[in-house]
């Protein structure tokens, strides 16, 4: 165990391994624990090791840690979702509490969009091969470019109210919908293999090595018949 370092005013220091963490003493003191991730292959960056730091209560143990880190990326691809699909970050609403607005109207939006998107894939989940998803992006575009002629065919007093129907009915009557749509059009696009490039730079060391102009010409001299 590392030793305690000096007393700090309005700081308290505790360690549970050999690294200090410290917390304010206006607030109540949290043991914290250092999860170890050892990949059975090295990240991009050629890291092996991962470490997490993790607040959670005993009862969740190292492995459940670990494997919610390991889904993490998918709240990342969700706001990546929410910018490149649903538009979430308009440039043109500088004001804070504007695109706050704008922020939450689209997390809105995502979430009946995700309820969309797996009402699809439920309702053909048994003449599709497992793992299909539908795309949120294509779904978007479906939505986008049907909607403003559905309201000429079908304007919004002659839909059906669902409001008082339950879970379940709601579920059903989505189901049903969801089997007109041609899996083709919303389905995911794959993603190629992805092909190694040449490095479109030098390696430091060779762009920090410094080259005698001179014995660069004299070596030519000599080279020449």
């Amino acid at each position: 165990m590392a030793s305690a370092p000096p007393p700090c005013r309005g700081i308290r220091w505790w360690s549970t391994i050999p690294t200090w963490i410290r917390s304010s003493t206006c607030r109540p003191a949290r043991t914290w624990r250092r999860i170890e991730l050892q990949l059975d292959t090295p990240t991009e960056s050629g890291e092996s090791v991962l470490w997490l730091w993790s607040n959670l209560p005993a009862t969740i143990d190292a492995r459940q840690i670990a494997d919610l880190y390991r889904r993490r990326w998918r709240i990342e691809g969700m706001f990546q979702r929410l910018e490149s699909v649903l538009q979430s970050e308009i440039r043109s609403l500088g004001h804070p509490r504007a695109a706050l607005l704008g922020f939450a109207v689209a997390v809105l939006a995502y979430n009946l969009l995700a309820v969309l998107k797996r009402s699809v894939e439920q309702a053909h989940r048994e003449r599709l091969p497992e793992g299909w998803e539908a795309s949120p992006y294509h779904l978007a575009v479906q939505v986008r470019s049907r909607y403003e002629g559905m309201l000429i065919a079908l304007p919004v007093e002659h839909w059906p109210a669902w409001a008082d129907d339950s879970a379940s009915a709601l579920a059903q009557r989505l189901l049903a919908l969801a089997r007109h749509i041609k899996p083709s059009q919303v389905a995911t696009s794959k993603r190629a293999p992805k092909v190694d490039k040449p490095k479109a730079w030098v390696d430091a060391a060779m762009a920090r090595a410094h080259v005698s102009t001179d014995r660069l010409i004299n070596a030519s001299k000599g080279k020449r018949p």
